[in-house]
């Protein structure tokens, strides 16, 4: 089975209504915010906070952006985790696994690499048990992630070029320049599209979509971690005056750029809700739409099918 089939075959994990309806539009917040900034403006704004960004990350979300990440990075990589239970299948039956065993990724926007490092380390945890629980101690029968991660901002891929080396996975990634609304690459190039707090950053949202399904191979997976909209009132309302009151203030003060983290508010704000999306998706071509909320849908992950 290719890895195409095992990334249908393993994506259970992804839960949720996707073509509902029923939220206020982020149309009137989204025609304010396109006014505001420029695509210039945004990409200056991660050029500019680049050496603190993982920083900033962390004092923003109180930390909890790790456990957003792992969760995604789990779901993420269960086409590996399908692959090597296939792997190991066939090995303890005495013959030879037949599929695919590396896994093409793309990270999108994956500026300092963050997510790409937690892909590979996960990736490299993994252990092949058959179905007693009995580990196969092969390392060379194991699915393997070769990981692009492309992000506008040379700033950022520069520190996460160091950063790659300095954790070891110097030669394990490569790193390229572009905007999602115009990738480098062929057309049905990837098994997997994973944007981590990157499309409410793109220019032309659709057209950056788009540009994933494009790159995609056929019955290949987008999957997104982004800002949502919360479904819990009182959260929610939290959340808003931690937005206005402390997140700009913590941009000033440790970033020194208060107007860049202003607009990451604006950019959250601005963002269309989970249905919303779905919908944008749906509208693209995507099949089997789907998302799951976390911490109340403060974030969601969002997963979508490029059709075989």
């Amino acid at each position: 089975m290719g890895v195409i089939n095992v990334l249908r075959a393993a994506r259970g994990g992804i839960r949720g209504a996707a073509l509902g309806a029923g939220r206020l539009s982020a149309l009137s917040h989204a025609r304010r915010y396109s006014a505001a900034y420029t695509p210039e403006f945004i990409r200056s704004v991660f050029s500019n906070v680049a050496a603190r960004y993982d920083l900033m990350n962390d004092l923003m979300s109180l930390g909890v952006h790790r456990l957003w990440k792992d969760a995604f990075v789990k779901e993420a990589l269960s086409a590996l985790s399908e692959i090597n239970n296939r792997i190991a299948t066939a090995a303890f039956e005495g013959r030879s696994y037949e599929g695919d065993t590396v896994v093409k990724i793309l990270d999108l926007a994956g500026g300092t690499g963050d997510i790409a490092f937690r892909l590979l380390e996960r990736a490299r945890e993994m252990r092949i048990r058959d179905a007693a629980g009995f580990v196969l101690h092969s390392p060379a029968l194991r699915a393997t992630a070769d990981i692009t991660v492309v992000d506008p901002s040379v700033e950022m891929t520069d520190i996460g070029q160091k950063n790659a080396a300095n954790l070891g996975f110097g030669g394990a990634i490569a790193w390229k320049n572009a905007p999602a609304e115009s990738l480098p690459g062929p057309d049905d190039a990837f098994d997997l599209v994973t944007v981590a707090f990157g499309v409410r950053n793109f220019s032309d949202r659709e057209q950056g979509l788009r540009e994933c399904y494009r790159v995609l191979k056929p019955g290949g997976r987008l999957m997104i971690l982004e800002f949502s909209h919360c479904e819990n009132d009182v959260l929610g309302a939290l959340y808003e005056t931690y937005s206005d009151l402390v997140i700009p203030r913590l941009g000033h003060y440790i970033a020194n750029d208060r107007g860049a983290y202003q607009y990451l508010v604006d950019s959250i704000r601005s963002f269309p809700n989970q249905e919303e999306l779905a919908n944008m998706l749906a509208g693209i071509g995507y099949t089997l739409v789907s998302y799951r909320n976390l911490t109340g849908g403060i974030v969601a992950i969002h997963s979508a099918f490029k059709p075989q």
